[in-house]
């Protein structure tokens, strides 16, 4: 019931209140609603600074840990955002969950090296 009402809160004006929303989202969410996460994270994205870009990468971090049978999902949202508009910290934080990834599930390399390699 919680996660339902920070998802309304993801749409909400005050950008720092949708970034708490979705990185609290994405901590305490569960493998069933990633899709549904990652799909809203995108179109999300756009709105806000790198500095709360950044943030939301992380959490998505801490998912694909968590979470790794989903690294396809993940991975491809990572891909798109690094090819979107953004600074050097963004980018990196990008590329740096991707390889912390890789390094902790190894199921995901294929997909991880394929989006570094893909750019």
């Amino acid at each position: 019931m919680c996660n339902l009402d920070l998802e309304h809160l993801i749409s909400d004006t005050n950008r720092s209140i949708a970034t708490l929303a979705i990185t609290t989202l994405l901590k305490t969410g569960n493998e069933s609603s990633i899709d549904r996460l990652m799909k809203q994270i995108q179109s999300f994205m756009s709105e806000i600074p790198d500095e709360f870009k950044i943030v939301v990468v992380r959490a998505i971090q801490g998912l694909c840990l968590k979470f790794p049978n989903k690294h396809d999902v993940m991975m491809n949202l990572l891909s798109t955002m690094l090819r979107d508009e953004g600074g050097y910290q963004y980018k990196e934080a990008i590329v740096n969950t991707i390889i912390a990834v890789i390094e902790a599930n190894p199921s995901s390399q294929d997909t991880g090296l394929y989006h570094l390699c893909d750019l």
